[in-house]
């Protein structure tokens, strides 16, 4: 792992040059400054884990930086503080508190007391972020936690997983929408050198604005663009140390390409508005539904980005062809649903089985594991025969022959909004949550699939407002 930076701000040069040596043969990377003007300086240049901070200095003190810091206009609000104080400035310490610190100590303190103080601190950064962003990978992630079959498609993945993971190379699942490309990308994760840092995840179809989507990720600074009111540390900053997984990268506009190819050669991102380079140290593993060599032929993607991603590919295949592994597909997620409702775990009759794999499977493995809910739900009895395949909302029997659209009228009837609604629903999770992509499945203009989403009261944690 890198080693943790720290800012010290500090007018006194003896005794920061004390503390800076202190620190540094603990393991922790040093910047120091005189004041809080320098210290802003080397924030809006570097990326810092902890500042520490004097009370008393020129120019700018240690409570106006903790108010440029953490006030209503605040430049970086998630960045930690820890106050350094004399024995007789208790007050200004509660004080420093009151404005957002997350510690303070006296300057007297022994080295071993400032050391544990500094790492406390550290820690308590640490778990913050990781809520974040376990709350964020809970609300993107697949709800299975392992790749699940016997076919020697899965076989095939589970090699090339474990044959590059160990390395930083850059990786690029490709498949259709739904195959599990992301399972695929947290087992490279989980089984390469990085895995104790973080997965940091973006879909980058999600978030339609130009800016919200360079900020996701590369960061902004404040005053970058309308709303940017603070600064905020990009994906990538966020993934130090760890990975960062680039879904849907096809959907990534002209600027956003050439961004994220620079960032690869250098190692470092420009946040927007941002003067100065910030280091990183993440891996790049990428997916993508589209065929990026036709997308380059096309001009709508960069040649020189495309080799870059893509130094190691990775196929995941559709479903339908791989059909020996729907029965153990279904036993996991069935399980998995029965344990969530507390139901007791149901079986399938091998004639039920033998309908599902003659089905194509359009929204793939994403599709299965919808139906196996909805099957835990919605059928009583332990067993799955056919017949509860074809129940209303759950299975489509195949077209009549007399032809027509294939959508049948249950005998008990159904309101015409409900099949509206399921059918929206239906292309959103199929499009993986696109809005414009589910609008073409359904011969709707984008505009018209806002309007339903908005009419039915639709969410995503896709679709949250950047913040």
């Amino acid at each position: 792992m890198t080693a943790q930076s720290i800012l010290l701000v500090e007018d006194d040069e003896a005794f920061g040059r004390r503390i800076v040596k202190n620190l540094e043969s603990a393991g922790y990377r040093v910047t120091l400054a005189a004041d809080g003007v320098a210290a802003l300086t080397c924030l809006a240049q570097s990326h810092f884990d902890l500042v520490v901070t004097d009370i008393r200095m020129p120019r700018m003190d240690g409570l106006g930086l903790l108010q440029a810091l953490k006030g209503p206009e605040a430049r970086d609000p998630e960045l930690p503080v820890l106050v350094l104080t004399s024995v007789n400035s208790v007050q200004t310490a509660v004080e420093a508190m009151q404005l957002g610190a997350s510690d303070y100590i006296a300057k007297e303190s022994e080295r071993a007391e400032i050391l544990v103080r500094i790492e406390k601190v550290l820690s308590q950064s640490r778990l913050v972020n990781e809520n974040r962003l376990l709350r964020r990978q809970l609300d993107r992630a697949s709800e299975f936690g392992d790749i699940v079959g016997g076919s020697e498609a899965i076989a095939r993945i589970k090699r090339e997983v474990r044959e590059v993971a160990p390395s930083d190379a850059t990786v690029l699942i490709t498949g259709e929408t739904g195959v599990g490309k992301e399972l695929v990308a947290r087992a490279i994760h989980r089984l390469s050198l990085r895995r104790d840092g973080p997965f940091v995840d973006v879909n980058c179809a999600a978030l339609p604005d130009e800016n919200l989507l360079l900020s996701e990720l590369f960061g902004h600074e404040r005053g970058a663009f309308t709303g940017a009111v603070s600064l905020r540390r990009g994906l990538f900053e966020m993934a130090q140390g760890g990975t960062v997984f680039m879904d849907e990268i096809g959907e990534l506009n002209s600027e956003a390409q050439g961004r994220l190819l620079r960032t690869i050669e250098s190692n470092s991102v420009m946040r927007l508005g941002g003067q100065r380079p910030v280091p990183i140290s993440a891996r790049l593993v990428s997916a993508t539904n589209r065929d990026l060599d036709e997308e380059v032929r096309e001009g709508r993607f960069r040649e020189d980005l495309y080799y870059r991603v893509n130094v190691v590919p990775i196929h995941v295949p559709p479903l339908r062809e791989r059909p020996e592994d729907i029965s153990a597909l279904l036993d996991f997620f069935l399980s998995m649903y029965a344990a969530k409702y507390a139901r007791q775990p149901k079986r399938v009759t091998e004639a039920a089985l033998a309908r599902l794999a003659a089905h194509p499977w359009p929204g793939n493995i994403r599709e299965l594991r919808n139906l196996a809910e909805r099957l835990v739900i919605r059928v009583p009895q332990l067993e799955i025969d056919v017949a509860d395949l074809q129940g209303p909302g759950l299975f489509a029997p195949p077209k009549a022959s007399e032809g027509g659209s294939g959508v049948q009228l249950p005998m008990e009837g159904m309101a015409l909004e409900e099949i509206e609604r399921s059918l929206v629903i239906q292309a959103l999770e199929r499009a993986g949550w696109n809005q414009k992509e589910a609008a073409k499945l359904l011969h709707l203009t984008p505009d018209q699939m806002h309007h339903r989403v908005k009419k039915f009261e639709l969410r995503h944690p896709s679709w949250r407002r950047h913040r």
